[in-house]
């Protein structure tokens, strides 16, 4: 039975429910329907359609309220709910009305259907999410996902589920759990009024290089992946082929059309790139090729961006490996100073599930300050939302065996957590310095005590290895992003 021979109004095309539009500029969207009608009786009739949010049952604007929409002869309809303002969830519904006759026949109705901000999450096996353990991180409506098999659902964890994969690339090999990307969409839907909607595009065991193409124009399959998965998820669905026999709607995207818009990225990513020297030597010059590269993809050239820094790994064995993870991490943090529109947050602190993945604990954490972030640099929220970070560290005049280490954006003030601050190290030309004393001078700086003068061309790093200890903390118990030798400044006259 096709669905344009029942009586009443079918709807043909139109979003899906739990879909969330991308808002405008101006906080608004356009809702495209279109459809079929039929009355069995043959008699004339006039299709009407409305708006109306779901909680409340009434339009949120009086021009969405029920009205008579375009019909054609042939027994099809076509209506653009415009300037539909952002929140919902909104359910749409039809009917027909037929002529000299107060009864309404039923139509098709859209339910849940949220107008917020649609998130990209990318990057590589924490992006993905593989916590285990138990956390209370539950599903919220106004907080949705387009999951890998291409359908539109409430957000509940695991997010990365592979039942029904469309696209190989999606697939993941391992038994995926808890990721951060839940309690993210749901502290800013919370704050914010909107509806979120998660687009995971995290591709397991992934280098940077697989995201960034190395000759110009060339767009990898990583990428590719990520502009289909985004343009399916803002397409509208086609419902005239659905049949009551053999299965649901499906997407009918234009080859031609652009990807779709979205509110910011998530990008979570940088284990594979620590074995190798080159990658790691690279990574802050291919970091930023590969945001211009999306930015020129999207049409969107100061696409927020919220880079979480490198977490901790357990079992790297050489030394000569370890510190490749402190390069990593230093050209995530530079990407701050570097590129335009990018907040960064460690996650150094989170636990682990084992020796690579964080912890559903973990997760929850770094979902939370995920999203501080983009409250503060997407939706000028006031909160304290960035990291602290390295500011400044410079010689005492007379003495090169001390030296003063300032840290800025810190909450509060910093707090040792640990006894000795070992993830604080100092070196010069001539190797390391070994550390005699520090000392903390609140609000946000130390003074640090060597057991020799320095020489030339000194230099300091915290928590560069694969498994820092975690040593200062500041009052929002966030702990300074890790940097690596960074330069030490001779002391002024």
């Amino acid at each position: 039975m096709k669905r344009a021979t029942l009586a009443g109004v079918r709807i043909s095309q139109g979003p899906v429910d739990w879909q969330v539009i991308q808002r405008r500029l101006n906080g608004c969207a356009d809702i495209p329907l279109a459809g079929t009608w039929l009355d069995p009786d043959g008699r004339p009739g006039e299709v009407e359609a409305r708006l109306v949010e779901e909680n409340l049952g009434q339009p949120p604007a009086s021009h969405l309220d029920w009205c008579a929409v375009a019909s054609s002869p042939d027994h099809t309809w076509r209506h653009v709910f415009e300037g539909v303002p952002a929140g919902g969830p909104y359910r749409l519904e039809t009917r027909l009305k037929i002529k000299d006759d107060n009864w309404r026949l039923a139509g098709d109705q859209i339910h849940h259907v949220g107008v917020g901000d649609l998130w990209l999450i990318a990057g590589d096996d924490n992006a993905v999410g593989f916590g285990g353990g138990m956390v209370d991180d539950p599903p919220e409506i106004g907080v949705h996902l387009f999951r890998r098999n291409e359908t539109w659902t409430l957000a509940s964890h695991p997010l990365h589920d592979t039942t029904g994969v469309r696209n190989s690339r999606f697939f993941t090999s391992g038994a995926v759990g808890h990721s951060p990307w839940l309690a993210f969409g749901r502290l800013i839907r919370r704050e914010t009024g909107l509806p979120v909607g998660l687009l995971p595009v995290g591709q397991e065991g992934t280098s940077l290089d697989d995201w960034q193409a190395r000759e110009e124009g060339e767009v990898t399959p990583a990428l590719i992946s990520l502009l289909a998965f985004l343009k399916l998820a803002s397409s509208y669905r086609d419902y005239s082929s659905f049949s009551l026999l053999d299965g649901g709607p499906l997407f009918l995207p234009h080859p031609d059309d652009p990807p779709g818009t979205v509110a910011g990225l998530v990008w979570f990513q940088g284990n594979a790139d620590c074995r190798r020297l080159g990658t790691a030597n690279r990574y802050a010059a291919t970091l930023t090729r590969f945001l211009e590269t999306l930015r020129g993809l999207l049409s969107a050239p100061e696409l927020p961006v919220v880079l979480c820094q490198l977490n901790r790994v357990i079992g790297v064995s050489r030394a000569s490996e370890s510190v490749l993870w402190g390069r990593v991490r230093e050209a995530q943090r530079a990407a701050l100073y570097d590129i335009a529109r990018v907040a960064v947050i460690p996650t150094l602190d989170a636990g682990l599930s084992d020796g690579i993945h964080n912890s559903a604990s973990g997760n929850l954490l770094i979902g939370q300050r995920a999203a501080r972030a983009a409250l503060g640099l997407v939706y000028g929220k006031s909160l304290p939302w960035r990291s602290p970070d390295f500011l400044a560290a410079s010689l005492l005049p007379g003495k090169r065996d001390q030296l003063w280490l300032d840290f800025s954006q810190v909450a509060g003030e910093l707090r040792p957590v640990a006894a000795e601050l070992a993830a604080l190290s100092v070196a010069d030309v001539d190797g390391g310095a070994p550390i005699r004393k520090i000392q903390l001078q609140p609000p946000h700086r130390l003074l640090v005590t060597l057991n020799r003068e320095l020489g030339e061309k000194p230099v300091i790093s915290f928590s560069a290895s694969h498994n820092p200890p975690l040593a200062l903390v500041d009052s929002n118990n966030c702990p300074p992003l890790a940097f690596h030798q960074v330069a030490v400044e001779e002391a002024e006259d």
